[in-house]
């Protein structure tokens, strides 16, 4: 069986991908993120990088981002174009926009109020949630995505649907599989495979400021590292996805936690960002599903 590869980095690759995002505070204006040097990753608990200025809708780059000492090209930051076109334009016209202005008219969608959207995009803290996100996953060894925890089951890749399913119904189950014997010849090829694609690990994931779908307190929990700009969380969340939500509820539940690859996405972290901002208004997972619903549209926007 194929086994679909994360988008992302693989073992082998650039062993400091991904790098945290970090951002500048009390600016007074939208707290808009980028790419890090490779040497701002040495993080440690309690001493978050606050290192790169954001300014929406203007030419910038982080001295110190690219060897030359010369700009951010428009693949990793580049120059936000003017834009009038309103809420709700064509295609056309959207594409005009700059990324500001296609993610307030995504605000507007979802019913966000503007000034409280604004206020929190300038909230470091909120940042600070993504850097910790992205710790996380890498001490779990995610190196692309998606990657899920279901329980203490890892998948890697937006596997078939009926892979996922096994896997939750499985831990459904009063005694969940604690050997890989009781899965299925394809998730047993999984785990085979170097590094496995699917394997049991000692314990769930720490999950906290996960966004939830479901009861946070359910018997399965399927914990998702995800990019708002990866082609691959698209598919899952097209094709899978909506086969998931038909069991969300008391007893499976989905958390999503952020996992920006800006190195090849410079916008998703600007899209995590977004969304954790439309969560603060109960509209997590509405600017979820639009993101990803839109993710042409608003993934080369600058």
């Amino acid at each position: 069986m194929t086994n679909p590869e994360p988008e992302g980095p693989q073992p082998g690759g650039d062993p400091e991908f991904p790098s945290p995002i970090a951002a500048e505070g009390g600016s007074g204006r939208p707290v808009y993120l980028r790419r890090q040097p490779a040497w701002s990753y040495f993080l440690t608990p309690g001493a978050i990088l606050i290192a790169a200025l954001i300014i929406a809708g203007a030419i910038w780059w982080q001295p110190g981002s690219d060897d030359d000492g010369s700009p951010a090209s428009p693949a990793a930051g580049g120059t936000a174009a003017a834009s009038t076109a309103p809420a709700g334009a064509s295609p056309t016209a959207a594409a005009q926009a700059s990324l500001l202005d296609a993610f307030l008219g995504y605000a507007r969608t979802v019913g966000l109020d503007e000034q409280q959207l604004m206020q929190c995009l300038n909230d470091g803290a909120n940042v600070q949630l993504i850097n910790s996100h992205l710790q996380r996953g890498n001490q779990l060894g995610v190196s692309g995505t998606p990657t899920f925890f279901i329980n203490n089951k890892k998948l890697v890749g937006a596997q078939p649907t009926a892979l996922m399913l096994e896997i939750i119904e499985k831990e459904r189950s009063p005694n969940p599989p604690t050997s890989l014997d009781a899965y299925s010849p394809q998730l047993q090829q999984l785990a085979a495979t170097n590094p496995p694609s699917f394997e049991i690990l000692p314990a769930r994931p720490d999950l906290s400021g996960a966004a939830f779908e479901g009861s946070p307190n359910a018997r399965v929990v399927i914990a998702e590292f995800s990019d708002f700009q990866c082609p691959f969380c698209l598919r899952w969340n097209q094709v899978t996805l909506p086969e998931v939500r038909k069991l969300l509820g008391d007893e499976v539940a989905l958390a999503f936690l952020h996992f920006p690859i800006t190195q090849i996405h410079p916008n998703a972290g600007n899209a995590s960002l977004l969304a954790i901002c439309a969560g603060k208004q109960g509209k997590f997972w509405e600017m979820h599903d639009l993101l990803f619903a839109r993710q042409q549209e608003w993934g080369n926007l600058r």
